[in-house]
């Protein structure tokens, strides 16, 4: 089922650059299709020579050839034209009744959040985040993209798009759905105000988003993907960066958080502190929620292989890349 990408994929995965591409999941071509008056080639007459009423007057209502086309017959929905928007929120449904394998649901993690924030210091963090402001002109034009646009980053990382990794696409729109809704359950909950509103000489080049500061939105989303995507993406993508070795040194060990999907996590939600719209310890209770939400996410019957049932999301995605 080859598919257009429309506009709703194109601002909210950021797969505008992806825009040609033909594939599955991707979303529906929004373009309208006009049925208008068309000329007849002929008229159908019976053996009287009286029209029998198709394209009857040189029109053709589309409805009139009912009776001359067969019916097709449909066992269900075609499961590769769903648009990965709305499978999203069928995976959603899956998530929220699930528990991780340590037995904790979506909303129990108020206390592991809780500690990030307890132990953060608001000064300290103001003045890292004036210390970042004459980064901005530097960052500016991706972190801009970065506000709705992601994708083109992760895909980016190694070569793809939705036609060549239609099923990575589907989990990395369904990592970043699931993100967003973790992370604004928990801004409700602890309502941070935003840097902004203690400090403003920090001002944002961009109005600071419509919900609470704690925890970071792009960093859960980021965090989310990076996550997911280690689980299908060649091992290059999640492997830690290891130094040289040196003579002072000469068995150096890997760096820890320092793969490529890792690093893209990181520098999303760093670009975030940068223009003035989050704290360091945003970024940092937004990478423990989505580790605490990947534990849930892998267990939901979609994702996960389930005996007797198709393969899952993971290992689809998985196929794609060997």
């Amino acid at each position: 089922m080859a598919r257009g990408i429309g506009p709703a994929d194109a601002g909210d995965a950021g797969d505008a650059g992806d825009a040609g591409a033909v594939g599955v999941l991707v979303g529906t071509n929004s373009s309208p299709r006009p049925i208008g008056v068309s000329p007849a080639l002929e008229q159908v007459k019976d053996a009287n020579g009286n029209p029998q009423g198709w394209w009857e007057g040189n029109k053709w209502p589309p409805g009139d050839c009912a009776g001359l086309w067969t019916n097709a017959a449909p066992n269900s929905f075609p499961r590769n034209y769903w648009e990965a928007s709305f499978y999203c929120v069928v995976i959603l449904g899956e998530f929220v009744r699930h528990m991780s394998a340590a037995g904790h649901r979506w909303h129990d993690f108020n206390h592991q959040l809780d500690a990030i924030l307890a132990a953060a210091n608001v000064q300290d963090e103001l003045k890292q985040l004036e210390d970042l402001i004459e980064y901005r002109a530097g960052v500016m034009s991706e972190a801009l993209k970065q506000r709705g646009s992601i994708w083109n980053y992760w895909r980016g990382i190694l070569m793809c798009d939705s036609a060549s990794a239609p099923r990575t696409y589907e989990l990395m729109k369904i990592a970043e759905h699931v993100g967003q809704f973790q992370a604004q359950h928990y801004k409700a909950h602890f309502q941070r105000a935003r840097p902004s509103q203690y400090s403003p000489s920090l001002l944002p080049p961009i109005d600071p988003p419509g919900h609470a500061s704690f925890p970071s939105g792009h960093a859960t989303e980021s965090y989310l993907i990076a996550r997911v995507l280690k689980e299908v993406m060649p091992q290059a993508a999640s492997t830690p960066a290891t130094p040289k070795p040196t003579p002072g040194n000469p068995n150096p060990q890997p760096i820890p958080d320092s793969s490529p999907l890792e690093r893209m996590a990181q520098r999303i939600a760093r670009n975030r502190e940068v223009m003035g719209v989050h704290y360091p310890s945003d970024s940092l209770a937004g990478k423990k929620l989505a580790e605490l939400t990947f534990d849930i996410l892998i267990e939901c019957p979609s994702i996960k292989d389930q005996p007797g049932q198709p393969p899952g999301l993971i290992t689809q995605a998985k196929a794609e890349w060997q």
